[in-house]
């Protein structure tokens, strides 16, 4: 093969990959948030689940859920981290003054 027929084999390579990088969809970013109902009906599958576990299997879990949290948290920047602590500690103010 001459050096032309490289030249066009390798600029046909170039623009095969630039189509296929945006034919593709791109990723969605925002989260899917649960509803009222999706979100209680969860919240009462996760009581139901934990009432049948013996107390050894309760405290290992909440353990390996506590790890998972912490492992998020640590992988955060400083200022991610500050955010959701923030938000956890305004959420948690929020239901406290439900509660009373």
């Amino acid at each position: 093969m001459n050096a032309k027929g490289i030249v066009v084999a390798v600029a046909a390579l170039f623009l095969s990959i630039g189509a296929y990088a945006q034919s593709r969809p791109e990723a969605s970013t925002t989260k899917h948030r649960l509803t009222i109902n999706e979100r209680k009906a969860k919240r009462a599958e996760l009581k139901a689940k934990l009432a049948q576990m013996t107390p050894e299997e309760r405290k290992a879990f909440k353990q390996a859920h506590h790890d998972k949290m912490q492992a998020r948290l640590n992988a955060m920047t400083p200022e991610q981290r500050a955010k959701v602590l923030e938000r956890r500690r305004q959420h948690k103010a929020q239901k406290d003054q439900e509660g009373k």
